[in-house]
């Protein structure tokens, strides 16, 4: 596991029908993380992201990610779950 500790460096991209973003991680490595799973049963700020179209606004604070509604994510978590769908899709694909 890799340690904590990660920043976000850059948002490169965003996809709304997939409801992934593409992220640069301090380490300078990085690429699409999709958070249908976060996004697939909407409740309180989540769903507030999606009633208001706001999907496609999220920013950086601090090297996170954040969207104007106050939902942020974690970007150790976002790191670990890049690294877990990376891995299952270089599995599938074997």
């Amino acid at each position: 596991m890799k340690k904590l500790g990660n920043k976000i460096i850059k948002i490169e991209d965003v996809n709304i029908e997939s409801l992934a973003i593409k992220l640069r991680f301090s380490d300078r490595s990085g690429g699409w993380i999709s958070l249908e799973h976060l996004f697939e049963k909407p409740k309180g700020l989540t769903a507030e992201i999606l009633k208001g179209g706001m999907f496609d606004k999220c920013f950086l604070e601090m090297g996170a990610l954040a969207w104007p509604n106050g939902f942020e994510l974690c970007p150790d978590a976002l790191r670990l779950w890049f690294e877990m769908q990376h891995h299952f899709a270089k599995r599938k694909a074997a």
